[in-house]
């Protein structure tokens, strides 16, 4: 199985044994949990622990400022126990969202039930019970539901046009469990098992054609049926960053094992390898440059295919910026991302950023030859521990994107 993954593999060593690596043993102050996405979702889906230290001090007036937002009451809501408002946290390509939510720390569990409803009428729920979390271990069970009304779909490899764009609704629920062991203060090992079950619909958008009315299920996989999966992964997490909002050194890297199993159809068993690594370099006080790569391979055996909404993809805020979201889908895929970040006040930053791309069949192609690009600049509002909301307009082959959202880019 795994000698498809040669090249995976080898990135993956690269980055587990880059410099930043070798620093955890030197002494680095301790670690804070770091959330990657907005403060609503449940800390189930937090990545490893990692540092968290301001690097500079502010001025008295942004420290005042800070200071408020902290005690707010409505800010409260958003971290404490009880009902708080939902922000985001829906599927790509959902458009704004909004919704609510109540949490609840008990004596045995942390329990956080949430729901939101897009723009585009995407809807999600979310209920998440941790069952477990102290400072070495912790075991949680999550149940997802998304109503996706009109997701893009343009055909499989890099030469589909806009001619072949269509939309089509999916209907998924997903009940799993992640226990996870942190190895130490920067390093993190889990497991995840559950059970998918995706449909498949009509999409709703007046604009695009339905996909049924030009892609079957021989250039559409998975697009008469849909099977039930059982899905269980492994992986492994490292986490260097000296913060969270602005690193300005350091890195995270993740690397993630998985099997999809077909229970009904028996059509569609496959295994998925996904690798991404960042590094934060400083250059000044407050200028930083940010790399990011990431790769995924699918395998199937023999007579079995991937779905294709379940492929890797490039395009979107967290791939190619100035392409729609699922612009490209194939078995296999691979982005790098580079930007510099300006830091020109103490809760405002400055990027200017480089994104390339592709997918392709077979794992051999994912290589630097005929990608797609992207450049832009972002402006992002925040603290060096955390990003509240950034705005990014790219530029490509596709035309222009912006993008507004309340996540890092990487």
């Amino acid at each position: 199985m795994l000698k498809r993954y040669p090249f995976a593999l080898a990135a993956t060593f690269l980055f587990l044994c880059s410099p930043a690596m070798a620093q955890s043993n030197a002494g680095d102050p301790a670690p804070q949990p770091s959330p990657v996405e907005s403060t609503v979702e449940s800390r189930a889906d937090q990545p490893g622990d990692a540092p968290a230290q301001a690097t500079d001090q502010p001025p008295r007036v942004v420290a005042k400022i800070r200071n408020y937002i902290q005690t707010n009451p409505i800010v409260a809501r958003l971290k404490g126990d009880g009902f708080y408002p939902r922000i985001g946290g829906l599927s790509q390509g959902s458009g704004l969202a909004g919704g609510a939510g109540y949490r609840r720390h008990l004596n045995w569990a942390f329990v956080d039930v949430s729901g939101a409803v897009s723009t585009k009428a995407y809807r999600g729920l979310d209920a998440t019970v941790g069952w477990l979390a102290t400072k070495y271990f912790d075991v949680s069970s999550k149940l997802t539901f998304r109503n996706n009304t009109q997701d893009d779909f343009y055909g499989l490899g890099m030469d589909t046009t806009d001619a072949t764009r269509v939309d089509y609704g999916i209907r998924t629920t997903d009940l799993a469990t992640r226990a996870a062991v942190h190895v130490s203060e920067r390093v993190r090992i889990g497991a995840d098992i559950g059970y998918y079950i995706p449909d498949v619909r009509h999409g709703r958008d007046d604009n695009l054609r339905t996909i049924e009315t030009i892609f079957t299920d021989a250039t559409a996989p998975g697009l008469r049926a849909q099977p039930h999966f059982m899905h269980d992964s492994v992986f492994a997490e490292v986490d260097m960053r000296d913060a969270q909002g602005f690193p300005r050194r350091g890195g995270f890297y993740r690397a993630a094992y998985a099997r999809w199993n077909d229970t009904t159809l028996e059509q569609y068993n496959f295994h998925r390898f996904d690798v991404v690594g960042s590094q934060f370099i400083s250059v000044a006080r407050n200028s930083v440059v940010a790399l990011q790569l990431g790769l995924s391979y699918a395998n199937n055996a023999p007579g079995d295919r991937v779905p294709f909404y379940l492929l890797p993809y490039v395009g979107g805020h967290d791939t190619i910026r100035a392409f729609r979201e699922f612009r490209f889908r194939d078995e296999n895929a691979g982005i790098f991302n580079a930007e510099f970040r300006q830091k020109v006040y103490s809760m405002v930053h400055l990027a200017g950023f480089v994104d390339v791309g592709k997918v392709a069949h077979d794992w051999q192609d994912i290589n630097p030859t005929h990608l797609k690009h992207a450049y832009g600049i972002g402006v992002r509002g925040g603290t060096d521990e955390r990003i509240y909301v950034r705005v990014d307009a790219a530029w490509g082959d596709d035309g222009t994107r912006v993008f507004v959202k309340f996540t890092p880019s990487f």
